[in-house]
């Protein structure tokens, strides 16, 4: 959406306040993104009990089984998305790295949860100063949204319509994106032009397109 008022948050678009036109972010979003990190890596444990057909989280059975039936074939969508978060996360962080002059990270355990912890302390400078914090939070949420799905169908993005916000391109074109929305989500962010919408607010916006 454009912003006729002042300066906005580059992740939401809503003006910023006073006390936030020194940030791209707007404190709400900030508290977004963090509760993202602090679930992902729980989230992303989870999905290992994904991994084989016909299992799930809470899924059991006798330990004699498995040495005497042969091992089930992976799921490699669930594979490749547990791969995909830990690579995003560390690519975040060497890059947070690099705008600090830091070394690159090194990590003494689990990549996952030490680069989402590393992310986390470091976030009140990124709302302040990484010029992409806006792309961080849309991979974040992604990355958050792909496993809340898998493990909880019910929460699973259902389409919802097409952007009526401005095309990047053209400001006198929308967007036309398609869109989104996770059941229980307060905002819906098009994976296209990076709007994001308060969802009551973008229900409103839907229904006068219509």
């Amino acid at each position: 959406m454009t912003n006729l008022i002042g300066p906005a948050c580059t992740i939401c678009a809503r003006p910023l306040w006073a006390d936030e036109l020194h940030r791209y972010a707007c404190r709400p979003c900030e508290r977004r993104i963090t509760a993202h990190l602090d679930q992902l890596p729980d989230l992303i444990h989870d999905l290992h009990g994904l991994l084989t057909p016909g299992t799930g989280p809470a899924s059991s059975g006798p330990r004699g089984r498995a040495a005497t039936e042969p091992s089930a074939p992976l799921r490699l969508g669930i594979l490749d998305r547990i791969t995909a978060a830990t690579a995003t996360l560390d690519s975040w962080l060497a890059d947070w790295h690099d705008h600090l002059d830091w070394p690159p990270p090194a990590y003494r355990t689990d990549p996952l949860v030490e680069a989402a912890a590393a992310l986390r302390t470091n976030l009140p400078w990124a709302v302040e100063k990484h010029p992409a914090v806006d792309e961080f939070a849309r991979e974040i949420a992604d990355l958050h949204g792909d496993a809340t799905g898998l493990l909880d169908p019910a929460k699973r993005p259902r389409r919802i319509g097409y952007c009526p916000a401005s095309a990047p391109d053209d400001h006198t074109q929308a967007c036309g994106a398609v869109l989104r929305y996770i059941p229980g989500a307060t905002t819906v962010t098009c994976r296209w032009c990076g709007t994001t919408w308060d969802a009551i607010d973008l229900g409103a916006a839907l229904a006068l397109a219509v």
